[in-house]
């Protein structure tokens, strides 16, 4: 997770009182790749980058832990925080199943309801690339094309939380222009635009 404290999106990394500058990295324990139903290849790909299970089973974080925290944070239900993604509606199905203690809703329109009461204002850069007629690819390509550079082990998610900040930053200033609220609230492949069928 990057927090970035932003003036009309354009913002700098937290510093916690130090000449340093933070991100962050929740690595849950409650993931078993002994139990639990997983991809081979997305299993592989993460410990190809770095992600040891072993150890994240022992001393990773308890995922109701992080819950209660995130909820009492004040980052979410908080219309000044804008939340931006790339790909994401898996990454936010998990963290709505967790924030709600309950199944994902049966529809879309009852998923982006909890998008739109969670995360206010949401931004999906694989959406954004529809509007770009020059940009396509996976989040690395992206990058590529718009000479944003990588701090950190690509698949991580604290410097893929990263890349994508910046990535935002850099469509913000140098691709759209004008009122940028309207792309909110879309997330890329699933046809509903704030809970309202785009057929």
């Amino acid at each position: 997770m990057t927090l970035s404290f932003q003036a009309l999106f354009f913002g700098n990394l937290p510093t916690c009182g130090t000449d340093q500058h933070y991100i962050w990295q929740f690595n849950f324990h409650d993931f078993n790749v002994n139990e639990d139903v997983f991809s081979n290849d997305s299993i592989e790909l993460l410990c190809q980058s770095g992600i040891d299970f072993v150890k994240k089973n022992e001393k990773g974080i308890d995922a109701k832990r992080f819950d209660e925290l995130l909820m009492s944070s004040g980052i979410l239900l908080n219309d000044i925080v804008h939340w931006v993604t790339f790909h994401s509606r898996y990454d936010l199905g998990y963290l709505l199943k967790l924030l709600t203690c309950q199944n994902l809703p049966d529809t879309q329109a009852g998923f982006f309801n909890l998008i739109n009461l969670y995360f206010l204002t949401i931004y999906d850069i694989k959406n954004l690339m529809k509007f770009c007629n020059s940009l396509h690819g996976e989040l690395n390509k992206l990058t590529e094309l718009l000479e944003v550079e990588r701090v950190g082990i690509s698949h991580q998610a604290g410097s893929d939380s990263l890349l994508t900040s910046f990535t935002f930053r850099k469509l913000k200033e140098n691709i759209f222009s004008g009122s940028f609220e309207k792309y909110a609230g879309v997330l890329y492949g699933l046809g509903v635009e704030n809970g309202q069928t785009t057929h």
